[in-house]
C-alpha cells in the first residue's frame, strides 16, 4: 500500500491494519482525534497501536476522521472501540453516548496566543481590529480563546475577527503564512514547533491550563477488557522504547481519569448539546 493511499485511510476511518484471519478476534478500533495532519497522527500514535495490538494479541485498527465533527459523529454512533479524544468530547463520550472511562494522559492544554514577532503585537489588547485564526468551534481551544479574547475586552466576531481552520497545527501557521495577525493553538504542538519557526513568533498571552486528552472505551467493550486495556496504558511509559512516543506525544504518561476534572468539562461540552441560538 502506498502512504498517500495509507493516509487517506487513516484521515477517512478506514483500517491502517490487515483484516483479522480466522479464528483471531476482530480488530479493536483505536479513533484518534484530528488535532494534527493524519501524517502526524499516523506517525505519534503507530508505537501505542503496535503495543496494545501486542499485549491484547489482538489486531488494532487505527483511525481518525476528517475534521471536529465527524470524529464526535463516529463516536457517537459507535464506530470506535476506543477514542482517544479531548477533554469535553471525552465527557461528551461518557455522558451522551455511554463510553467508559480508561485513561488520561498527563499534560495539560493551554491556549497560546501567537503573532510573528515582526508585527508589532505583543498582548492580546492589540488584536483589536485583527484577524486570529483559530481551530474548530467545539475544540477547547476555541472555547478557551474566546474566553480569553472577552476577558481583554475583545469581542470575538465584532472588535476581532476569527478565523476558523481545520486543525490546530494550521492555526500554529497562520501568521508565519500571512493567513491570519495572530493564531491560537495549544502548548503541546508550540513546543514540538521546528525552532527557526519558534523564533518567528511571539507568545502574546495563554490561558489557565485543563487537562490533556481523555481515553474513552465503547460500552460494547466488557468490563475485564477495559480493565486490561487500562492497565496497559498505565504501565505503558515503563515498557522499553516508550519513551518515544511519549516524546513525540507530550502526552507525559497514562493516569486514572480525575473525577473532579471530568465533571469540570460539562461546561464545555454545552456547545455541543445546547441548541443554536437564533
Amino acid at each position: 500500500m502506498t502512504r498517500w493511499i495509507a493516509l487517506l485511510m487513516l484521515a477517512f476511518g478506514l483500517g491502517m491494519t490487515a483484516p483479522a484471519r480466522a479464528g483471531e478476534p476482530p480488530p479493536l478500533v483505536l479513533g484518534v482525534f484530528p488535532y494534527v495532519t493524519p501524517v502526524q497522527l499516523a506517525q505519534f500514535h503507530t508505537p501505542l497501536k503496535d503495543y496494545l495490538a501486542a499485549r491484547l494479541k489482538r489486531p488494532v485498527t487505527l483511525v481518525t476522521a476528517p475534521d471536529f465533527m465527524s470524529f464526535v459523529e463516529r463516536t457517537r454512533d459507535g464506530q470506535y472501540d476506543l477514542v482517544i479524544t479531548a477533554p469535553h468530547l471525552g465527557r461528551l463520550a461518557e455522558t451522551r453516548d455511554g463510553y467508559q472511562r480508561v485513561a488520561q494522559t498527563g499534560h495539560t492544554v493551554q491556549a497560546l496566543f501567537l503573532a510573528r514577532k515582526d508585527s508589532g503585537i505583543e498582548k492580546i489588547e492589540d488584536l483589536k481590529g485583527r484577524r486570529v485564526m483559530v481551530a474548530q468551534k467545539v475544540s477547547l481551544i476555541y472555547q478557551m480563546a474566546e474566553q480569553m479574547l472577552r476577558n481583554h475586552g475583545l469581542v470575538p466576531g465584532v472588535s476581532v475577527t476569527i478565523v476558523e481552520t481545520r486543525t490546530h497545527n494550521n492555526a500554529m501557521h497562520a501568521p508565519l503564512r500571512g493567513e491570519a495577525d495572530a493564531s491560537v493553538t495549544g502548548t503541546l504542538l508550540f513546543k514540538v514547533l521546528e525552532d527557526e519557526q519558534k523564533k518567528q513568533l511571539r507568545v502574546i498571552g495563554s490561558s489557565p491550563e485543563m487537562p490533556g486528552f481523555m481515553v474513552m472505551a465503547n460500552k460494547r467493550l466488557s468490563a475485564p477488557d477495559v480493565a486490561k486495556i487500562r492497565g496497559l496504558l498505565l504501565d505503558y511509559h515503563t515498557v522499553p522504547g516508550s519513551e518515544a512516543y511519549f516524546s513525540a506525544t507530550g502526552y507525559q504518561r497514562f493516569r486514572l481519569i480525575d473525577d473532579r476534572v471530568m465533571r469540570a468539562m460539562d461546561t464545555y461540552t454545552a456547545v455541543l448539546t445546547q441548541p443554536a441560538g437564533p
